[in-house]
């Protein structure tokens, strides 16, 4: 028998949801309009260029025009690639969890990139979380390329335990990010009044991939001061275990 308490909770519970989905439909809409409005950017210019070199071919210098052709095209394929990147991160279709040793998932990063700035490593041995990999290597990557770009002279990247918690941080000696966007620089193509702006390349959605797979690894991810002056991306992940044997020959 359905009482009137039941019905009240029912009546709640479908209005939440109701909500819940109006919510989510808007959070879409408004993903593709504001795509749509990245992509139409870098495709005015590169419709500008041609036009131009079309109406004064005499006037025209080849290789000024392929190059900032191929700017914009790369421009479009980046921000086409992370968005096929949140696609699927949202499409709720997990990997298998591995084992991953978070000081050997940076050291491996580090070393696989072209340094813009010299990076600095402080890290913890043995400290094991479940992951995937390669998603891991793309959040730390996002926040490399992140720190890179508005930093100064240098970048710091730490790895420690507490609380049952492995603790990422990313610190550059940039600008920083205000406290009042520390929030929203996670939005999908937000843009700051600080150094990190449109000025500075990227996507648009480096951020917002790397929160995106923080959580699906049941972690957080948040914008911070940092002691070097500029700003602190810390991640936290659960920590699985420690590998007292990395630790002992750390």
């Amino acid at each position: 028998m359905t009482t009137t308490g039941d019905c009240g909770e029912i009546v709640t519970l479908v209005a939440r949801m109701e909500h819940l989905v109006e919510r989510m439909r808007a959070q879409n809409r408004q993903f593709v309009t504001d795509a749509s409005h990245e992509l139409g950017t870098p495709l005015a210019g590169l419709r500008l260029w041609l036009e131009e070199a079309r109406m004064h071919p005499g006037q025209t210098d080849l290789d000024d025009l392929v190059r900032h052709a191929l700017r914009e095209v790369d421009r479009i394929q980046a921000i086409i690639g992370d968005m096929l990147m949140l696609a699927r991160l949202n499409a709720d279709s997990p990997e298998p969890l591995l084992a991953i040793d978070m000081a050997d998932l940076v050291r491996e990063e580090v070393r696989a990139r072209r340094h813009v700035l010299p990076i600095h490593l402080d890290l913890e041995e043995g400290l094991i979380v479940g992951g995937v990999s390669g998603t891991l290597a793309r959040l730390l990557g996002n926040l490399l390329d992140n720190a890179e770009r508005h930093g100064r002279s240098a970048v710091r990247v730490s790895v420690l335990s507490e609380g049952g918690e492995v603790l990422v941080m990313v610190d550059d000696d940039g600008l920083g990010v205000p406290p009042q966007e520390r929030e929203r620089v996670f939005n999908h193509f937000a843009r700051t009044d600080s150094a990190r702006s449109r000025g500075h390349g990227g996507s648009g959605l480096g951020l917002p991939i790397a929160l995106a797979i923080a959580e699906a690894h049941s972690g957080t991810l948040t914008a911070q001061e940092s002691d070097m002056g500029g700003a602190r991306f810390m991640l936290r992940l659960p920590l699985l275990y420690v590998d007292a044997m990395a630790s002992e020959v750390s």
